[in-house]
């Protein structure tokens, strides 16, 4: 097949990716890593392609090696790989990436431990690595190679806590003497170690007694043993770690802090933001150090328009609030908020950034413990009024800006916060105009969110609240489309208000405009809508239900909705009807009720919704209200103990529940037989030359333009739905049986349910034809499973899954009947001719050789090809598939030194793994 060369492991790298199951179908995980490991050591691939194959063992460790031994094999092949390089500066990004996948592979197949050679040995070699302090042995060249090694020792700190807690002064020496551009990492590196290391300490509780001097001039290995009994450090929490050193050690320990700070400010933003949280948490440990250390940094952060710095304010007020910031300090940081949440040049990630700081701000002395959203004591309305949202903020920011405003007028009285109370109802309203004028899908959410945040918050404002349920009552009438979000804000605020009237009030006003509207045209193009939110009108045991159910009998007997016999509406309908029977005044819509049943009982031009008002109808006219209300939420099998809930219309040797629940056959009974159609025989064929014949007239545009019109006709795969064996006397006779199909992935279009009308047992099996619609064409499996009534029961029955193998995805090339004979040769040569390799199309070219005789390569193509064969002269075959939807394969076949050549080319590379795979398969049987 294609060599592996650049292109084709991009394109295998891109498939990957795309699809990581899909693409192992077709090969095992141990010989495409052992593939991908083997060409990392080829000259003939560039550097570029061997960086993206080592990017599969960053993002998908744990699937190329499934297994800890396999973990470490190809951990130890990666380290000979990196052995071997030269330290020329064209291999620095390879070397980079070789270091970050070892140390992926080893810490996520659990084999980072001092049992394992390889860990050993790449913990050293990054030691080496570092160690070349200012590029004095390699040079600036390879410089990022030790940046790197950096960042992965780093990484293995945060993955094994106190690994490097013994090679503190080692590392602090390295960090001291290095004034290059990775001092950077350098200083990250000995702060999270130190960090680690005084953590480990701190569990001890109590004084040091020399242990810390001990740590912070230790120059020993690494310390395997050190992820033990770790700690999680929570630096505001009350369960503080905490550790006392003598004064010398606060002093030693305090000049080695004092000089990572003096450092920072050379530092990138994101890397100073993570040296003051690993310092804070060293302080916050440390009890004899003070956090004044930090006041010559504040000077500076106070000013900083970084959002990553400005967090680490945030982090150190969490930890040290009073003991490091004044009341003038908490006051200049909300002002500082307020101005960044509006700041014209900043983006709106990082506005909303600076709005949620102001909901979770570090106060000094907070008012109450709750993590949740909180308001800062010193947040005025008067500070906050510039915050004011408007519609030309976008969605998201009218949101957070609505959210903080209510609390601050909500926590605030005065003539000031009834005023801006007004402002956000006024607000509302603009949402409402546009809302009402047919906005898009994204104001409408938007105005809805709005409108529970309105009723969280001024819930007991009843003048707004009046104006709001009006506002909304007239959106209803004009856009009954939005029924949905009606239902939703009717269940949001009801669990938000348990105790307030206002979601009732909303329902019974929907329920007063729906049950009052005429039997138009109009009324009926939205009764879906008006049904579902009768429907969530009727679980409202305060709302009574007698309009609702005259409105009912009005509609069905005054529109021709029985006649048209729509399943939707009629299940809509009957929806409504469930809910009103389980309500707790039930009894005064009783007999308008069961007179509505019996009409759609009698008229109703659909089976099933005449079964279904039937079987209400009994309920309702022979089952207690209590009673009634356990049947109609009976769980299904498998859910919480049934209890027996009937006695008046079944005898006392039977359980209704049996009859209104679907019953698992535990075991598979029904399968599905692949019918082999006769036209996949073998078939001979004679010799002959199409080259001779006239030209048909069938080009490529016309072909491409009926692929399309009968796309959905083109896969038609056939079964036998018969009995396995030994299947119990009750299910000898099967009837309405529905057969459901569940799909393994994305690559085809949902297949429509199956009606069978009957199986028995002694007679002939019927035939079932499944549509498969590709949308890719690659193999995949089906689940299938059954539902039938048998012996006066409704059963479910789970088949084994369907295979749906790449060969039963091949179609001859479809043509018109009114076509010439030999279209399907000349459309084979236009199809060859487009279907060149270029880097532009999925277009490629292959090849596939076996050795076999003339009349080998005869018996294979006619026992396995004969139905696609579109030419055939002096052992030269033309091979033309189709693999739906538009994808085709074409197959050049000819004899060649004892040799049988099949010269391949395809418009969809992907599928070139699948044809190597069934070509192997067919040449090594014949």
């Amino acid at each position: 097949m294609a060599e592996r060369n650049s292109t084709s492991w991009s394109k295998k790298v891109a498939a990957f990716c795309a699809n990581p199951r899909s693409f192992l179908a077709s090969t095992t995980v141990e010989s495409f890593v052992d593939d991908l490991l083997k060409d990392l050591k080829s000259e003939s691939l560039n550097e570029q392609t061997k960086v993206l194959m080592l990017n599969l063992l960053l993002e998908f460790p744990t699937t190329l090696c499934p297994e800890k031994a396999a973990g470490e094999l190809t951990a130890e092949i990666l380290m000979n790989i990196l052995h071997q390089m030269s330290t020329s500066v064209k291999s620095i990004g390879l070397r980079c990436h070789l270091l970050l996948a070892i140390e992926t592979v080893l810490i996520t197949t659990d084999n980072f431990n001092c049992n394992c050679k390889v860990s050993l040995d790449f913990a050293s070699s990054l030691m080496y690595l570092i160690s070349d302090i200012n590029d004095k042995k390699q040079g600036s060249s390879n410089r990022p190679v030790r940046v790197m090694a950096c960042e992965c020792l780093r990484e293995l700190e945060y993955c094994y806590p106190g690994l490097l807690s013994q090679r503190l002064e080692h590392l602090y020496t390295m960090q001291q003497q290095e004034i290059t551009s990775a001092h950077q990492s350098y200083t990250l590196l000995y702060s999270v170690a130190l960090k680690n290391a005084i953590q480990i300490l701190a569990q001890t509780e109590g004084p040091s007694n020399g242990n810390l001097k001990q740590m912070l001039t230790s120059n020993g290995s690494f310390v395997w043993s050190a992820t033990k009994d770790m700690k999680e450090l929570k630096p505001s929490s009350g369960e503080q770690l905490c550790l006392l050193p003598s004064n010398n050690e606060t002093k030693e320990l305090k000049s080695i802090l004092a000089l990572l700070l003096e450092d920072s400010y050379l530092f990138t933003a994101a890397c100073q933001s993570a040296l003051f949280w690993h310092i804070t948490q060293i302080v916050a440990m440390v009890r004899t150090i003070s956090p004044v250390i930090f006041k010559s940094q504040l000077v500076r952060l106070f000013g900083t328009k970084d959002k990553s710095c400005f967090h680490s304010i945030l982090q150190m007020k969490a930890v040290f609030t009073d003991s490091l910031f004044t009341s003038e300090d908490e006051h200049f940081l909300l002002q500082r908020l307020v101005g960044m949440t509006q700041h014209p040049l900043l983006s709106t990630p990082v506005k909303l950034f600076y709005l949620d700081c102001l909901l979770h701000f570090p106060e000094n002395r907070p008012l109450n413990s709750n993590p949740g959203e909180n308001l800062p004591v010193l947040l005025t309305v008067k500070m906050t009024s510039s915050l004011f949202p408007n519609i030309f903020n976008d969605c998201t920011t009218m949101l957070c800006r609505q959210n903080l405003l209510s609390m601050v007028y909500l926590e605030n009285e005065g003539y000031r916060s009834e005023k801006g109370i007004g402002y956000l109802f006024e607000h509302l309203m603009a949402l409402y105009s546009m809302v009402d004028n047919n906005a898009g899908r994204e104001i409408t959410a938007t105005f809805f969110r709005s409108v529970y945040l309105f009723v969280r918050y001024f819930h007991f404002c009843e003048k707004h609240m009046e104006n709001l349920t009006e506002t909304l009552l007239e959106l209803y009438k004009s856009q009954s489309s939005l029924a949905l979000y009606f239902i939703n804000l009717i269940n949001q605020t009801q669990i938000l208000l348990e105790f307030q009237t206002w979601p009732g009030s909303l329902s019974k006003g929907l329920q007063r405009h729906i049950v009052n509207l005429p039997m138009e045209s109009s009324t009926m193009k939205f009764l879906r809508c008006h049904l579902k939110v009768l429907c969530r009108v009727a679980q409202e045991n305060t709302i009574s239900q007698t309009s609702t159910v005259l409105f009912l009998r009005r509609l069905v007997f005054q529109s021709d909705l029985c006649q048209k016999g729509d399943w939707g509406l009629g299940n809509a309908l009957l929806s409504v009807c469930k809910c009103i029977l389980q309500h707790k005044h039930l009894n005064v819509v009783f007999m308008h009720l069961a007179d509505l049943l019996q009409h759609l009982m009698h008229h109703f031009e659909d089976i099933d919704i005449q079964d279904r008002s039937r079987l209400y109808y009994i309920l309702l006219t022979n089952v207690s209200n209590d009673k009634l209300g356990k049947i109609l939420n009976m769980s299904p099998m498998g859910g919480p103990t049934k209890t027996r809930s009937l006695s008046s219309i079944m005898t006392e040797s039977e359980n209704f529940s049996t009859l209104l629940t679907i019953h698992d056959t535990e075991r598979t009974i029904l399968c599905l037989c692949p019918i082999h159609d006769e036209k996949s025989a073998v078939v001979p064929f004679a010799e002959e030359s199409m080259e001779e014949s006239p030209s048909a007239e069938y080009d490529l545009e016309d072909y491409y333009r009926y692929l399309e019109d009968h796309t959905s006709s083109l896969l038609p795969l056939k079964y036998h739905l018969t009995f396995k064996e030994d299947v119990e006397k009750k299910f000898n006779k099967l009837s309405c049986i529905v057969l459901h199909f569940e799909l393994s992935n994305a690559n085809y279009e949902e297949i429509s349910n199956i009606n069978v009308m009957c199986l028995y047992s002694d007679r002939k099996p019927p035939v079932v034809t499944i549509y498969l619609v590709p949308k890719e064409p690659y193999p995949s499996i089906l689940g299938v499973n059954a539902t039938f009534n048998a012996d006066g029961c409704t059963y479910l029955s789970r088949f084994e899954p369907l295979h749906i193998t790449f060969p039963e995805l091949f179609v001859p090339l479809p043509v018109p009947e009114s076509c010439p004979l030999h279209a399907r040769y000349h459309l084979f040569g236009n199809l060859w001719q487009t279907m060149q390799s270029d880097d532009q199309s999925q277009c490629e070219e292959s090849i596939f050789c076996h050795k076999m005789s003339k009349e080998s390569l005869q018996v294979f193509v006619q026992s396995h090809f004969s139905k696609f064969v579109v030419s055939y002269r002096d052992h030269e075959y033309k091979i033309a598939i189709l693999l739906p939807p538009r994808f085709h394969i074409l197959i050049h076949a000819h004899y060649h030194e004892d040799t049988a050549c099949f010269d391949i080319r395809t418009d969809n590379w992907r599928i070139l793994p699948y044809l190597n795979s069934h070509l192997r398969d067919l040449s090594n049987n014949t």
